[in-house]
């Protein structure tokens, strides 16, 4: 399969350094320091941070953390591949750190040390506010549909079989961040790494199993508006300002959409207590293909407006084809503050 992949792996012997940890070797493992290493993804874990934790201790070494408690669908993936949850940890003041599927300063735990981090393994683009660190770090950063496709790529370069329980989750977390394969950030790699992830998971029906994730993901009923808001949520720094996204991929839209007046008074009341700029967030329609995207005041409505070049009528912008938050959302909230 042709490689057409943005790979960056710079490493750094550092012998002699201080208080910042060498960089991590992600190409001859035998060769880290892993007793005080910890595996974490970005705040508000969602499934591909929380099993690119996983997959990347098995290959290199170390212990997989979250930043926060787990989301509905990563706990029904790790239920469903037997895989023990990972610990949620709030000092990492201690430890060497290991990055995945995140490389922004505004996603990164509060105790997490700029000298400590020794790796960044993600497939986002190093945006407004990148992780700034006084020492090299090994970097793999590829244009592909979820890091946990990285990780199968790189299991397979360094000859490691997965076991069963990690090559599921593994595809879980694929099939999470495509979702199922739909989403436009989907590449080649994906589909490539998910099957053979199924094949040593022993998953014959990669479909099915993707749909019972959405219908984990989708039953969200039983949660306030708060929690929902900021169960996939990300902070950005774009134009120097502060920007909150969050996101729900469901199957049932509906259901959310008809509690638009909690979500606009969850968000009022979330944008105050973090001093943001701007916050959105989209009801995502995983059956339909579309996003329902909710704003605050009407500085908001104006960036988006500008962002998606449409006249917005009404309390929610409904846009058709607009499903994934990394490739079509984020980056066209972005240009639209930049302007």
């Amino acid at each position: 399969m042709k490689q057409t992949i943005l790979k960056l792996a710079v490493l750094t012997a550092m012998t002699g350094a201080t208080s910042a940890h060498a960089a991590l070797d992600l190409f001859q493992p035998e060769n880290n320091k892993t007793d005080d290493l910890v595996w974490v993804g970005h705040m508000s874990p969602d499934t591909d941070s929380v099993v690119g934790a996983i997959m990347a201790s098995h290959l290199y070494g170390g212990t997989p953390t979250a930043a926060e408690a787990i989301n509905p669908e990563t706990t029904f993936v790790l239920n469903y591949c037997n895989v023990e949850s990972p610990k949620v940890t709030s000092d990492y003041s201690k430890f060497q750190v290991g990055l995945v599927d995140f490389n922004q300063k505004t996603q990164l735990a509060p105790t997490v040390k700029p000298e400590s981090v020794v790796a960044i393994i993600d497939h986002h683009a190093i945006g407004g506010a990148p992780i700034n660190a006084p020492q090299v770090i090994s970097m793999d950063i590829r244009e592909w549909g979820s890091t946990a496709t990285i990780l199968a790529a790189n299991a397979e370069s360094l000859n490691v079989t997965l076991p069963k329980s990690i090559a599921c989750v593994g595809l879980g977390a694929i099939l999470s961040d495509t979702v199922v394969f739909d989403s436009s950030t989907t590449t080649d790699y994906d589909h490539h790494y998910a099957e053979k992830l199924a094949k040593l998971a022993g998953i014959t029906d990669i479909n099915d199993f993707g749909q019972q994730m959405l219908i984990a993901k989708s039953d969200l009923s039983h949660l306030s508006a708060d929690a929902i808001l900021t169960m996939d949520y990300k902070n950005f720094e774009f134009g120097g300002k502060k920007v909150g996204i969050g996101v729900a991929e469901t199957l049932t839209a509906d259901q959310l959409i008809e509690r638009k007046a909690d979500f606009h008074k969850a968000m009022k009341a979330y944008k105050e207590a973090e001093g943001l700029d701007y916050l959105f967030f989209s009801i995502t329609d995983t059956k339909h293909k579309r996003a329902n995207l909710l704003w605050v005041d009407s500085a908001e409505k104006q960036i988006l407006k500008t962002a998606f070049n449409t006249d917005i009528n009404s309390d929610m912008l409904t846009l058709d084809g607009v499903t994934s938050r990394k490739r079509q959302i984020s980056p066209s909230i972005q240009n639209a503050i930049e302007k």
